[in-house]
């Protein structure tokens, strides 16, 4: 019983320990999950917050600006030139001392881009119109509010255009910094540095603040050297290029990107929070409640080990005083809980039996009944003139119990009948497991195994009836066998003709297009063909025609016969069969592709924007590639006809990337995904074959193995909305 004990205390204690350290190991990690994402939704909020302080003083600045430019005298001065009339610092000094501008700068400009007049410096008269903004308001003439960097500082910049009776006049700007931003974020324990992208640092001339962090302006006049050197030590670019956060020195850092209004980064914000100050209240009282329940459950798991103690030595004392009568109770229990007849004998005489023996032998409702007439269960063995199945009472001297004991080795059966249907069983014999009396006796099982005879008699009677089977099917499929690779052969050659068929189609299709962009390109030069030979002889018919104006005419005629001479050449190269791989550049496949299309272009009035951020190559198909091109572009051409408004074609090279895409109002939602499918077209039948963009799709994606994908693209041009078939090619690395 001791032994059990302490048995019982070392199982409490290791799974105590085990409990423990999963438990508070679960705690950390929760407590280390809790403050990343605190420290994460910190991380938006400051973001949040500091954005909608860049947009409320942008949006305060617009309109002071436009308030403060209906002062007539601004007018008088451009008026009379008289730079006098202007007077702002007064007007600065009073915004610091009343309102949050603290540091207001006043600008008047010219018509013509030149700076009129500045309210920090005496400096004037110098060109400003390698400012894009200022560019922009001298053409559209209309007020606008932007984020720039120019040769003092980067500021939040209005300009209000200026008119007088209707002539314009100049330009009124006024210009607030970000020091009013940072001492907000100040005032929530949240330190700023405001950064002027490095792009900038040639343009600042007479930097305000006079700051750098390597090549990064400094922008805010409130910057604490602390924090900067802590930056500078990081390595600024790697905190400006943080997805999230970082947490160094105990401070939380994440930044904010400023944008201009062509949505180019102009700067940057990096913000600075102390921890201490980030409320994780919740997250101590989480540890808190956390630990006192793991300490709770291991008390409670304490009691338990006690209760189960208490229970295992009660039992054990009760144990103790069990009688034999109790034992052999327990013992038949055991034996009635089998599913199989259970006997106990000694081969000769039955001992014991469990409940399944009397429900075979339903005549007999105990073993005292059963003894009465029988001695052994084997009384009832049925001879099936099998070697394996036990008949007989005495093998060579031994009872059939004990022969069985002595060949282990075999699988011996025994058939007893049951209201007239035969049973048969397997025997298993174990000796001694069970004492009657202190004296050792046989365990016999007896398995029923009737059903598995049964199917083992209809598997023989199968396996008979097999092999006319198996010759039968073996004649099926030798027939089938006979007439299957005709009808592969017959499907490949119909699906071979199917693919030469549209190919061909294609091909037919691409070339009327490109003969109509022939026709725009050649009917230029035939005009003045005609026009010079018209010239030449109707001057030699008036006797007009020197040999000056003979040499002009012929040197025009000749010039335009090799113009058109090049455009066959590159019509036939478009179209010509190459199978063979080649290296060239992306950029020279399109130009190409415009070039023969150029004069469609020009009659359609559609603006082709091409831009090339990469020029990349690549080893493929050339003429297979410009044919693609070609189907993409002809595409779109097809759908700005229809559009009343300016139309637009761009096509731009990004790396391992072309795209290409228009403003005729995109493609129809609900036929989105099955413009590449064969024969899938909007045009009338006599228009399209809807071919063209299935068989760019079988170019790029399979021959080239390039990914092409189409969506509606929304954009802003011209500070108008369009929208458009955005087509994308990806090419493998």
């Amino acid at each position: 019983m001791l032994h059990n004990k302490i048995l019982l205390l070392t199982v409490y204690f290791l799974v105590a320990l085990i409990l423990g350290l999963i438990s508070f190991s679960y705690i950390q990690n929760e407590e280390k999950h809790l403050l990343e994402q605190k420290y994460l939704t910190t991380s938006h909020h400051m973001k949040k917050n500091t954005k909608s302080l860049i947009e409320d003083k942008k949006n305060a600045t617009l309109a002071f600006a436009i308030s403060a430019a209906k002062e007539e005298k601004i007018k008088e001065a451009l008026l009379q030139n008289n730079v006098s009339l202007l007077d702002f610092q007064a007007y600065s000094q009073e915004l610091r001392e009343q309102t949050k501008f603290k540091n207001v700068w006043f600008q008047v400009i010219t018509d013509d881009g030149r700076s009129f007049y500045r309210s920090w410096t005496d400096k004037r008269d110098d060109k400003l119109t390698f400012r894009f903004d200022v560019q922009k308001i001298l053409k559209h003439q209309t007020t606008q509010a932007s984020i720039s960097v120019g040769r003092y500082d980067m500021t939040f910049k209005t300009m209000v255009p200026l008119f007088h009776e209707n002539t314009f006049l100049g330009v009124f700007e006024v210009i607030t910094h970000f020091n009013s931003i940072a001492k907000t974020l100040e005032s929530q324990k949240i330190d700023t540095l405001v950064l002027a992208h490095k792009k900038y640092k040639k343009e600042l001339l007479y930097p305000f603040t006079n700051k750098f962090l390597d090549h990064y302006y400094i922008a805010n006049l409130t910057a604490k050297e602390s924090l900067i050197n802590m930056i500078q030590k990081k390595g600024v670019e790697s905190i400006l290029a943080l997805d999230e956060y970082l947490l160094l020195n105990n401070k939380l850092i994440t930044t904010q990107t400023i944008k201009d209004e062509q949505g180019l980064d102009v700067g940057y914000l990096i913000l600075c929070k102390d921890t201490s100050s980030i409320d994780i209240n919740e997250i101590i009282s989480f540890k808190k409640n956390a630990t006192f329940f793991v300490l709770f459950m291991l008390i409670i798991l304490g009691f338990i080990f006690t209760v189960i103690g208490y229970y295992a030595y009660f039992n054990e004392i009760k144990q103790l005083y069990d009688n034999v009568s109790m034992q052999k109770e327990k013992n038949q229990q055991i034996l009635d809980s089998q599913h199989n007849i259970i006997i106990i004998t000694d081969g000769l005489h039955l001992q014991e039996a469990n409940q399944q023996l009397f429900e075979f032998f339903s005549q007999y409702n105990d073993l005292e009944a059963f003894k009465k007439e029988h001695d052994c269960v084997c009384d009832f063995f049925l001879n099936m003139n099998k070697e394996n199945y036990i008949i007989d009472k005495d093998y060579d001297g031994l009872n059939w119990a004990e022969h069985i004991l002595n060949h282990p080795h075999k699988r011996f059966k025994a058939a007893m009948k049951k209201n007239n249907h035969i049973h048969h069983f397997t025997l298993h014999v174990k000796l001694n497991q069970f004492k009657m009396d202190e004296k050792p006796y046989i365990i016999v099982t007896l398995t029923d195994i009737t059903q598995e005879i049964f199917r083992q008699q209809q598997l023989k009677e199968l396996n008979e009836n097999l092999e006319t089977l198996v010759n039968d099917k073996t004649k099926e499929l030798k027939e089938l066998n006979e007439t299957l690779e005709v009808r592969i052969q017959n499907e490949i050659q119909k699906n071979q003709q199917k693919d030469r068929m549209l190919f061909q189609q294609n091909k037919m299709a691409a070339m009327g297009e490109m003969l109509k962009n022939i026709a725009h390109q050649w009917r230029q030069p035939l005009s003045a063909i005609s026009t010079a030979a018209s010239g030449i002889q109707l001057q030699n018919e008036f006797e007009l025609l020197d040999k000056k104006s003979l040499t002009d005419n012929c040197t025009h005629i000749l010039k335009y016969t090799e113009y058109l001479s090049h455009t066959i050449e590159e019509f036939k190269d478009f179209f010509q069969q190459d199978r063979v791989t080649q290296s060239f550049y992306i950029v020279d496949a399109l130009q190409t592709t415009v070039s023969l299309i150029k004069d469609t272009l020009k009659a359609q009035s559609i603006e082709l924007h091409f831009t090339q951020n990469d020029n990349f190559q690549i080893n493929s198909y050339l003429n297979e590639l410009k044919q693609a091109l070609f189907n993409i572009i002809q595409n779109s051409i097809d759908a700005l006809s229809k559009s009343e408004q300016p139309r637009h074609l761009f096509i731009e090279i990004n790396t391992r990337q072309v795209k290409i895409y228009d403003n005729a109002g995109g493609i129809d939602e609900t036929i989105l995904d099955n413009i590449f499918d064969p024969y899938f077209t909007t045009k009338h039948q006599s228009q399209g074959t809807g071919i063209g963009l299935f068989m760019t799709q079988e170019i790029l994606t399979k021959h080239m193995k390039c990914e092409l994908s189409v969506t509606n693209h929304d954009f802003i041009l011209e500070n108008k909305e369009h929208r458009g078939a955005l087509f994308i090619i990806d090419f493998p690395l």
